[in-house]
């Protein structure tokens, strides 16, 4: 749904209309019931004030911040890959791909053994402090050092090194995405904050760090919420995880991570205008589109007006009025005045 036309929000009836028909198509033929799958804590969070959405906006920064280091990372690793003619389209070098990336998630994974397999899975581990005894898919269960996550370094450290395992799967080109592994990271931090605020509830530590490390990579904001709440039964957390999600969303609005996530041509100078890279950022988005013209400030296909920091600091006056053209229809003029 994420084109040069149409932004995500002008998809989200229909969106939602079509999770609702899949929901009940595969509930039905998996007969598996609709509820909550983690349980993060034994007792539920029973209400919310004004400090605990403070304190998620706050966290969804944090995660912000995580989010950039994972991105940083990944930009590093697919340029080794690239730089040993391991990516590609034709998938040549499929085999060595695959074996560099195996071989330091499989290491990592003797090590601390809750990064492996499935983030989905991992979500309520880490948030509960679980023993490696509950990991099933891991033999020997306690790997080569018998890692637990407990403590906040080991929590720490478990969460980064979950986010390597992310990259180096996805630069080998495994199967599965940034989601649920992304959450299992944020819930591992989320638990490490606990340790140095333990009067944040954990399992809103937990929520709130995974929705703001999950929003900065895949710009999710309102289905991070709602899955994260929904699926670990504590819908009154979500005033909290919507707070650090949008934050968390409006702090990394420069950073681009899915390329394939582009903005509309008439309206990407409202998040972007703030930012002195709005140029190069447009010509990312738009590099088959004529850009803006500079003595106009305009972009002629669209009438766009465009303008960036070094503008606004030298004074740039720009107005935008309706004026009638000669078949009595109104057409925008602009104008830019020093």
């Amino acid at each position: 749904v994420c084109s040069s036309d149409l932004e995500y929000f002008e998809h989200m009836i229909e969106a939602i209309f079509c999770g609702e028909v899949t929901l009940c198509v595969f509930r039905s033929l998996s007969r598996l019931p609709i509820k909550p799958i983690w349980t993060l804590s034994e007792t539920k969070i029973a209400e919310t004030n004004p400090l605990h959405i403070l304190m998620g906006a706050m966290i969804g920064l944090l995660g912000a911040f995580a989010a950039y280091l994972f991105a940083t990372l990944h930009y590093s690793v697919m340029a080794v890959f690239a730089k040993c003619n391991l990516v590609g389209d034709d998938n040549k070098n499929i085999i060595p791909r695959v074996f560099l990336g195996s071989l330091v998630f499989i290491v990592i994974g003797m090590f601390i053994p809750q990064t492996l397999f499935w983030g989905e899975e991992m979500v309520e581990n880490f948030a509960t402090l679980a023993p490696y005894s509950e990991i099933p898919w891991a033999w020997p269960k306690h790997g080569l050092i018998g890692f637990e996550n407990v403590g906040f370094w080991n929590c720490l450290l478990a969460g980064f090194a979950k986010l390597v395992c992310i990259s180096f799967t996805v630069a080998a080109g495994f199967r599965g995405g940034f989601i649920f592994p992304l959450f299992a990271a944020g819930s591992a931090f989320g638990r490490a904050l606990v340790y140095i605020c333990p009067f944040i509830p954990p399992q809103m530590a937990c929520l709130c760090f995974a929705a703001g490390l999950n929003v900065a990579i895949t710009r999710t904001s309102l289905a991070s919420t709602l899955i994260l709440c929904y699926l670990s039964g504590e819908p009154n957390a979500i005033s909290a995880v919507l707070a650090s999600s949008l934050v968390s969303l409006f702090a990394t609005s420069y950073m681009k991570f899915i390329k394939t996530q582009i903005v509309r041509s008439d309206i990407d100078h409202g998040l972007y205008r703030f930012f002195p890279n709005q140029q190069a950022q447009r010509e990312r988005n738009h590099g088959d589109q004529e850009l803006v013209n500079p003595a106009t400030g305009t972009y002629p296909a669209q009438g766009v007006v465009s303008y960036d920091l070094d503008d606004i600091e030298n004074g740039v006056n720009i107005m935008v009025k309706e004026e009638p053209s000669e078949d009595g229809e109104e057409k925008k003029v602009v104008s830019v005045e020093k």
